[in-house]
């Protein structure tokens, strides 16, 4: 066993199964970020489209569903360092 967690992290599978899920949001998060900038970019060259802003309502309400799920995604340290990084001091 070594000092420091990094050493022997890709070797645990809890940390790598947590890993995987994390990715997995994460990849979701930016995709609909992504979706939502290209939809208010739209919205904006044509303000009185009906469905430009029920999609940016729709693509908004969802990010808003991820991050009250997933409160790490507003974090500004890593999940994975939260977790599973000793205390530092």
């Amino acid at each position: 066993m070594s000092m420091w967690f990094f050493d022997e992290a890709k070797e645990m599978e809890e940390f790598q199964n947590l890993e995987k899920q994390i990715r997995i949001v994460e990849k979701e998060y930016l995709e609909l970020r992504v979706v939502l900038r290209e939809a208010q970019e739209a919205l904006r060259a044509d303000p009185q489209s009906e469905e430009f802003q029920v999609r940016v309502r729709y693509l908004e309400k969802r990010l808003k569903d991820l991050e009250k799920k997933y409160p790490w995604l507003l974090m500004d340290t890593p999940i994975e360092l939260a977790l599973f990084a000793p205390p530092h001091g």
